[in-house]
């Protein structure tokens, strides 16, 4: 029997400046710190109202800055091989989600360029010896990198005026930063800079990040507005561009995510069709996006049948960071029992669900919730995994009690730009639930110019 889970020794993350820490918390709760606070506070907002709620901001020690830039490559790499795979690779296809409302796009949609990972996310659990394990990818449409970036420099402003120094900042802290990197990668698959983008979103729903997004985007000079991809009108290669209410659309980003997406499918054939064609650009394609979000894509990456995907020295440093994983519908008897049997030893996972609402932690449920889920995870092909404990820090200046916390690393095309923290009450630690996002820097390694 397994101790209450608030009776659990609550351990912290040896990655951490205790140093920095203690200085940003006393700062924070002088007049100024609180202003600065409440300053944040008032500024994001989810679609529904709701605030974003913010944590004290934290620093990762400098023995960390090559050691998360290369696993952040190296991870990329691997996300990019299985992607590439699923065009033609029945065991890897076999092993993704692709559920039947996805699966004739996919098969349709046969063109390499599609294929591309530009942005994601990656989702870290942290042990208290100081290592760290990949839960997941977002490769979907991660919102964070742009108010982490904002919070970070407003607090590295705030830090240096009261005469402490600051570490060198990651991408995310250049002003305008997401809206420069989207036209470069523009510019990079495209060979041409737009004048106009579109916004895509769900009408009334998430529009998080979009707000300041256009706002870096109009500071490029270009045009921009939010539209419902279901606005588009597209007749087909050679027939001229996509539009909306007459107006050439070609460039667009978004933010329609993969629950919307679905839901609305059958009123997106224009948006599908020409993003396939390549006549619309958006980040990460369809399949980059569908398949590189997937969760299960750390089944492939953890079992061994597939390493010759991969490069040897990738594979072998992935090892040490993706917890054993494997699709629930493929996994022998014995394992299946020992799943069923074990369940404060696993997670079981959806494969395309986002902010949380697919995760089931086999230490936080019932033993009959527990059956239903793994019943439900072998029809429909779930990620289970191992279940790693999670580290702690201060929730908040006001309010330190200590809660779960994870560590997020944000890719552009496999370069590390972007770092934040979430911490939570609960056994699933997500912004979109109860979660707060904590500002991260880095400290700079000094063997490296970077």
């Amino acid at each position: 029997m397994t101790a209450p889970l608030e009776d659990v020794v609550r351990p912290r993350w040896s990655g951490l400046d205790l140093d920095f820490h203690q200085a940003l918390m006393e700062e924070g709760q002088t007049p100024d710190g609180e202003a600065l606070r409440m300053k944040a506070q008032d500024r994001f907002h989810f679609a529904e109202g709701k605030p974003f709620l913010l944590g004290p901001a934290q620093m990762v020690t400098a023995e960390y800055s090559q050691r998360f830039r290369q696993v952040t490559a190296t991870y990329h790499r691997a996300i990019q091989a299985i992607v590439d795979a699923s065009y033609e690779d029945e065991a890897v296809r076999r092993a993704l989600s692709t559920p039947p409302d996805l699966a004739a796009d996919l098969a349709a949609d046969l063109d390499p360029a599609n294929a591309k990972v530009h942005i994601c996310r990656l989702d870290l659990m942290l042990d208290p010896d100081g290592g760290f394990w990949i839960l997941e990818t977002n490769a979907n449409c991660p919102g964070g990198f742009v108010f982490s970036g904002i919070c970070n420099r407003a607090w590295r402003e705030f830090m240096e005026e009261r005469g402490y120094p600051m570490p060198p900042a990651l991408d995310h802290e250049e002003k305008g930063f997401m809206a420069k990197w989207f036209l470069e990668v523009i510019e990079a698959d495209t060979g041409t800079r737009p004048d106009y983008i579109a916004l895509l979103r769900e009408e009334g729903g998430n529009r998080l990040e979009l707000g300041d997004f256009a706002k870096h985007v109009r500071w490029e000079g270009i045009e921009c507005d939010e539209i419902d991809p279901r606005q588009i009108h597209y007749d087909g290669v050679g027939t001229g561009p996509p539009t909306v209410d007459g107006r050439p659309v070609t460039h667009a980003y978004q933010k329609l995510g993969m629950q919307p997406f679905r839901k609305h499918r059958k009123n997106l054939d224009c948006f599908v069709h020409a993003v396939r064609d390549r006549a619309l650009f958006v980040q990460n394609g369809q399949r980059g996006r569908w398949v590189g979000d997937d969760k299960l894509c750390l089944a492939i990456i953890s079992d061994p049948d597939f390493r010759y995907l991969f490069d040897p020295d990738d594979y072998a440093e992935l090892q040490k960071h993706v917890p054993w994983s494997r699709n629930l519908r493929l996994v022998p008897s014995d394992i299946l029992e020992e799943v069923s049997r074990d369940r404060d030893r696993f997670v079981l996972k959806k494969g395309l669900d986002t902010r949380g609402r697919g995760v089931v932690v086999g230490a936080g449920v019932t033993e009959e919730d527990w059956d239903e889920a793994v019943r439900r995870g072998v029809a429909d092909g779930w990620l289970v995994q191992e279940f790693h404990p999670t580290c702690w820090v201060e929730r908040d200046f006001d309010a330190p009690a200590l809660q779960r916390h994870d560590l997020a690393l944000g890719a552009i095309n496999g370069r590390l730009t972007t770092l934040f923290m979430r911490s939570s009450g609960e056994l699933r630690v997500n912004m979109a639930r109860t979660g707060r996002m904590h500002p991260v820097f880095m400290a700079a390694d000094p063997a490296s110019p970077s």
